[in-house]
């Protein structure tokens, strides 16, 4: 039987991989949260996309296969241990045991304040993806995927973007948020510094975002090509074409 500690595994001593600028980078999947909609049917990221494979499972394997060495986090929450029985026994796994109370910022904060790099690459745990959808990410400085291809719901948060740089995030925004965001150097040590403050635990990512551009800092936006991506907000939307992923 595997064994985990339940609020943060043992670093790794091997590798932990490599960006596109040759510097160790680590990953972070939040999956804490309940899913209001769909909570009578477990944690959102267990559930099934294909007859072999869960939401989590995709989302791992996307990311070895770009970053085959990273250093991977997950953070669970609700119904934690359905989600630790099923991760990879090299994936380092935190426990948000206030996600009733907190936001996704409090899963950021406990899984920033464990990582070994400077650099990170936050990917929510309710998404499908393709692997176009994380490549190319860190060749430069700080950027979040965008859609405009309409992949999100409209509800969902927006950008408005100017020169490739994102001047901000909001609702009712025709070009989304992927909820996909790499994040590195000052850009990084900034978003840490938001999260460590409690009074932000229920805050949306975003909306930090928002006060590292308010300080000069910028963000890019990236829109990858061949990307494929899509929230799973019910189960309808599950019915993802996702042969390529």
């Amino acid at each position: 039987m595997k064994k985990y500690n339940r609020f943060t595994a043992p670093v790794k001593n091997q590798a932990t991989g490599t960006t596109e600028k040759n510097n160790s980078i680590s990953v972070v999947i939040p999956a804490a949260g309940t899913g209001h909609r769909m909570k009578s049917y477990g944690p959102k990221c267990l559930l099934p996309i294909s007859a072999k494979e869960t939401i989590i499972h995709n989302t791992i394997k996307n990311v070895r296969s770009v970053y085959p060495n990273s250093e991977i986090t997950v953070v669970v929450g609700f119904e934690a241990d359905k989600v630790i029985r099923v991760l990879p026994p090299d994936v380092r796994v935190i426990e948000n045991q206030f996600y009733q109370e907190t936001n996704v910022v409090e899963s950021l904060r406990l899984a920033l304040n464990s990582i070994t790099n400077n650099n990170v690459l936050i990917v929510y745990g309710d998404l499908i993806f393709n692997t176009q959808a994380i490549t190319g990410l860190t060749v430069g400085e700080s950027c979040v995927v965008v859609d405009s291809k309409n992949n999100f719901k409209n509800e969902e948060v927006g950008v408005t973007v100017a020169d490739n740089v994102v001047t901000n995030f909001a609702y009712g925004l025709d070009t989304k948020w992927g909820q996909i965001v790499y994040l590195t150097d000052e850009t990084l040590s900034l978003f840490k510094t938001l999260c460590s403050n409690r009074k932000r635990n229920k805050m949306y990512p975003f909306e930090l975002f928002n006060l590292i551009i308010n300080e000069g800092f910028k963000i890019e936006a990236i829109e990858p090509k061949g990307i494929k991506i899509q929230e799973v907000d019910s189960l309808k939307d599950l019915k993802y074409e996702n042969n390529d992923i």
